[in-house]
């Protein structure tokens, strides 16, 4: 078999070229969820390296199967608008499950449902920050606990839970990497604070969905999606079809002995079905410029990944995803170089407009509104930093290996702005097209090469918790706000475990 890391590599740039591919080829139809059985192929064909645990791949590998299967059962399409439910269904159905495999797992789950009964002092200040947008631009789904995030205050109230260290990773996980339902912390609070003015029945509201998210994680997912005018197929079959198929799996997975934290991790990765692969980006990526781009930024990571897998750089399936992101995130600050624009110019602009933007929709904006502005900014601030020439940068090179940017460079679409605007006048067409991105910079993330490192990795190690994980991730948004950092709990992260 192929060496693991050479495997890893391989997959990886499979899973986005798959997605790219299938956009292009489609961008000009309406959605079908057929049309994303290449990527599903690619999922399908993934071999598990003799090193790994065949139990943890398969939380990932069949959670994807058996969710195209599913929906391709029950629906030929799915809405713009539903595409928002569809990777946020497999966690609640995971922890349902494992909730019944391991009884002590159940009970922990109890006594942090009635530790946050008891934190109405974290509730209430948390709440009434993020509504009243005192942490600026926020990612309120991180994977890091960041100031603002759903996370950050689950893990400022798992800091006072006595349960099992085992326990606290496996709930902090199913809301880091793990999607534990759509549920976002603020929400609650601020349609209640609309509908009632008053500030004591927000924060018990809040305080409820909290606690219902975790007591009944599908029920309550369920709920949420008929609040919010989910249509696209029967949800409740869904669900159910998908618990009977999925179960095994997570029986296998707990047998073996895979870490908690890990089962309610992997299983939630089926983004490009639906998500990544539906309207959003079909519509994007009717915009020629919009495709050169996606297309253009996506080779200088397939170009660079092989560049690092020769020059034997990558020594883990996690250097995959590092060197992955930092090339797309390369690419991504030389097309804004390329129009004279610099990340922190955007920056500027999108921490003016939050703030005027709260205060003309107080109680009617969504506080997960700015996830993906967040990660774009976080993208092309590093992209900066690795393409400043030494010593105040990283010299053109992420790990020691040299970002490949001529795909981006020589790219026909990008050379020829003219084809958009007046030709002695078309100097923002580049950067305002990588700015349509910025909503849903997913695949310039690029998330699909990200998963199959994270996934790979744990795969590796699967009694080991690949999430909650404690870092710095030199945020963007701390360069505008660097008092930022002192709510930040994601460096010290361990310490409340």
């Amino acid at each position: 078999m192929t060496n693991l890391i050479e495997k890893v590599v391989q997959d990886a740039i499979a899973a986005q070229k798959a997605s790219i591919d299938i956009i292009k080829a489609n961008r000009y139809n309406d959605f079908t969820l057929e049309q994303t059985r290449p990527f599903v192929e690619v999922v399908r064909n993934f071999e598990t390296h003799p090193d790994q645990s065949r139990e943890a791949m398969a939380l990932y590998q069949q959670s994807v199967l058996i969710h195209f299967d599913v929906l391709t059962s029950l629906t030929d399409t799915v809405s713009a608008f539903d595409c928002a439910f569809l990777e946020w269904q497999q966690t609640p159905i995971t922890l349902d499950i494992l909730y019944e495999l391991d009884k002590g797992f159940r009970s922990a789950v109890d006594v942090f449902i009635q530790t946050i009964e008891e934190s109405d002092d974290i509730i209430g200040l948390e709440a009434t920050r993020v509504h009243n947008g005192f942490y600026g631009i926020i990612s309120s789904k991180d994977f890091a606990a960041l100031p603002g995030s759903t996370f950050n205050v689950l893990a400022q109230i798992i800091a006072r839970t006595p349960i099992d260290k085992k326990y606290k990773q496996a709930i902090l996980a199913a809301k880091s990497w793990g999607l534990n339902g759509i549920y976002v912390f603020g929400d609650i609070y601020t349609r209640t604070l609309k509908e009632t003015g008053n500030v004591a029945k927000a924060i018990q509201e809040e305080k409820r969905y909290l606690k219902w998210v975790w007591d009944e994680p599908s029920k309550c997912m369920l709920d949420l999606m008929g609040q919010l005018g989910h249509k696209s197929y029967d949800r409740f079959e869904y669900f159910n079809r998908y618990d009977k198929k999925f179960r095994p799996v997570v029986e296998a997975a707990f047998d073996a002995g895979v870490h908690p934290a890990n089962i309610v991790m992997l299983p939630t990765h089926v983004g490009d079905i639906g998500h990544h692969i539906g309207w959003s980006y079909y519509k994007l990526c009717r915009d020629d410029m919009c495709m050169a781009i996606l297309e253009s930024v996506s080779q200088t990571v397939y170009n660079t990944l092989a560049s690092a897998l020769a020059a034997g750089k990558i020594k883990s399936p996690f250097d995959v995803a590092s060197i992955a992101t930092g090339a797309s995130g390369a690419a991504m600050a030389h097309i804004l170089a390329w129009d004279g624009f610099t990340p922190d110019m955007i920056q500027d602009m999108m921490q003016k407009r939050f703030s005027n933007y709260i205060m003309t929709h107080p109680y009617d904006r969504s506080m997960v509104g700015e996830l993906h502005v967040n990660d774009f900014l976080d993208f092309t601030t590093r992209g900066q930093r690795i393409i400043t020439p030494k010593p105040r940068g990283g010299g053109g090179k992420v790990m020691g290996v040299p970002v490949d940017l001529e795909p981006v460079s020589t790219n026909p679409e990008l050379n020829n702005p003219q084809m958009y605007a007046y030709p002695f006048t078309a100097i923002t067409v580049r950067a305002t097209a990588l700015m349509r991105f910025i909503d849903q910079p997913c695949l310039l993330a690029p998330e699909p090469p990200s998963i199959v490192g994270i996934v790979n990795a744990t795969a590796l190690n699967p009694d080991e918790p690949m999430a909650p994980v404690q870092m710095c991730k030199n945020c963007a948004t701390s360069r505008f706000l660097p008092a930022k950092c002192d709510y930040c709990l994601s460096p010290t992260l361990n310490s409340v475990l």
